[in-house]
């Protein structure tokens, strides 16, 4: 037994999973085409690297198809995977593939990839992976043995996903559109074989692309969106404009048959999933579409399931859930306790949505207790904790975002629950290493080091040195943070890439579409760059931090 599982045993953790994207994968020189895939020699490298750290799970981002202009996962598709994460060196040279794409092909991109490797090259990626992929298909027509395992596993893939995969213009299955999906599934079958022990979780984005809002429009609301009310990290809240699922469609059960079939998809050849704002599956705060600007018009929104008597929104008191003497007049309307009560009736419909999510993972032969994580950040409304506590389902506690005044902020460390997932941080929050260098540069290096010295029990004598170099040093800081973390009660740990790495550079600011946002990636010298960095005290010594967490629980 390693030390890393050893240690993960004493200290009560279930999962130590690692965030990371697919485009942001590392790869070898020998088949980059500008941008990551799970399914590389590169990413394989990579995945043996964190697993000897101690990672027993890796936590994928949206997988679904991007646009060419935004590559923002969030906003992908639902059903169609990204053909941008497709491998394109195994068609090139496995003997599976039969060569149907051309070593010329495959020379031409790498040859014309753009120059640098610390961003995926969106672009340039889409369109040389499309193009090479179209060449693929052709010579997958034009190969003419029907009956070689390709083709018998082909046409098991398409039997299978009919029911999503877009039709040609005679009504029958595109093969343009449904063999870069056959591609990604094999592939991902590959990945599983070689990484037998660890899990892999999907996410379930709250997002639905525009193609997909109005493929299955009969199922959306058509006058309300879907956004985030204000709160403590946005005060002004977040017009998102997403599709939000009508009450008509869930009482006739129409919208679970279309969930159920979204989820299954999604958790194909995987072991569990986060759930993107499971707030939008269980009381989603809606605005309307036709006020303007979007910003106003979401702070004036209302959480669709409990407003039965909104003035503002006189059309949801259909909808209610809640009942009139359940709603708390004195706090605000996206206040988590503008409901007071509920009974076991009213959780229930509630619980509708996430029901369909849990029973899928439950068939897939996931463990409720630590193969679903719910994004539940500093907003939890109380029809949402009801239905997450009928469950056991925790939240997430992201440190970096702890108010270290205020003893009852829920990012606190010490409030973290067996069930929590906790973290320093995730793609949307900046990479904890550059937080450390401003805390330790001004007044919130000391606050920073005397939480952390009361959370690690650092004894009397040993405190004032402690307390010194954590509030000077962002290394010493990071890494009892982290240590503290591992020591709490939480069970499960999650870890962004660029936090493990070092890395200082930002994957996403939030609302930016450009050229870098969502593009950040794993260097291809990642192993000898880790080992320097650690001897620097500049990035995440698991064995380090595994070693101070046990000593915290020993004391």
């Amino acid at each position: 037994m390693s030390f890393a599982t050893e240690a993960k045993r004493k200290l009560g953790i279930s999962r130590l999973v690692l965030q990371i994207h697919d485009t942001s994968f590392p790869t070898r020189a020998d088949e980059d085409t500008g941008r990551g895939s799970p399914y590389s020699e590169g990413a394989a490298d990579f995945l043996r690297f964190v697993q000897k750290l101690g990672f027993d799970g890796i936590q994928f981002g949206p997988q679904g198809q991007t646009d060419r202009g935004n590559p923002c996962p969030y906003d992908g598709r639902l059903f169609p995977h990204d053909f941008l994460s497709v491998a394109l060196k195994p068609l090139a040279e496995d003997d599976y593939w039969g060569g149907i794409l051309s070593q010329r092909t495959l020379q031409q991109i790498l040859g014309g990839r753009p120059l640098g490797t610390g961003r995926s090259h969106h672009r340039f990626a889409w369109d040389e992976v499309s193009a090479a992929l179209f060449e693929a298909v052709a010579c997958f027509r034009a190969r003419g043995d029907a009956d070689a395992p390709l083709d018998r596993d082909f046409r098991t893939f398409v039997a299978d996903n009919e029911d999503w995969l877009p039709r040609d213009f005679g009504g029958g299955v595109s093969i343009g559109e449904a063999f870069p999906q056959f591609v990604l599934h094999c592939q991902r079958q590959v990945l599983r074989k070689r990484f037998p022990d660890l899990r892999f979780y999907g996410d379930f984005q709250i997002g639905i692309n525009p193609v997909d809002a109005q493929q299955f429009a009969h199922l959306f609301h058509p006058d309300y969106a879907v956004g985030a009310p204000p709160s403590r990290t946005n005060p002004e809240g977040q017009p998102w404009g997403y599709a939000v699922l009508h009450p008509d469609r869930i009482a006739d059960g129409s919208a679970q048959q279309f969930l159920k079939r979204r989820v299954e998809r999604l958790l194909s050849g995987l072991d569990g999933i986060r759930i993107d704002h499971p707030h939008g599956l269980v009381c989603p705060w809606v605005y309307r579409r036709d006020q303007h600007p979007a910003s106003e018009a979401v702070r004036a929104g209302a959480r669709l399931y409990e407003s039965p008597a909104d003035a503002g929104h006189p059309e949801l008191a259909a909808f209610a859930i809640a009942r009139p003497d359940q709603i708390n007049p004195s706090v605000s309307t996206y206040d988590s306790n503008h409901v007071s009560d509920l009974d076991d009736e009213q959780v229930d419909r509630y619980s509708m949505l996430i029901d369909v999510v849990l029973d899928c993972v439950r068939a897939a032969g996931g463990d409720l207790s630590s193969d679903v994580a719910c994004e539940v950040l500093s907003t939890l409304p109380y029809p949402l904790q009801r239905v997450m506590e009928r469950h056991g389902l925790g939240r997430f506690r992201v440190i970096q975002k702890a108010a270290l005044d205020k003893p009852d902020d829920g990012y606190r460390i010490e409030h973290a629950e067996p069930g929590d997932w906790i973290m320093l941080g995730n793609h949307d929050t900046p990479p904890i290493w550059l937080l450390a260098r401003g805390w330790c540069g001004g007044n919130h290096g000391r606050d920073w080091a005397e939480y952390l010295a009361d959370q690690l029990a650092v004894p009397a004598a040993d405190r004032a040195d402690f307390l010194a170099r954590t509030s000077t040093e962002p290394g010493e800081l990071v890494h009892a943070l982290f240590a503290a973390m591992l020591a709490s009660r939480a069970a499960h740990v999650s870890v962004f890439f660029p936090d493990l790495l070092g890395l200082t550079a930002f994957y996403n600011r939030p609302g930016v579409i450009n050229e870098t946002n969502w593009t950040l990636r794993v260097p291809p010298t990642f192993e000898a760059d880790y080992a320097a960095t650690c001897q620097q005290n500049a990035a995440l010594d698991l064995t380090r931090c595994f070693t101070l967490a046990l000593q915290a629980a020993r004391t």
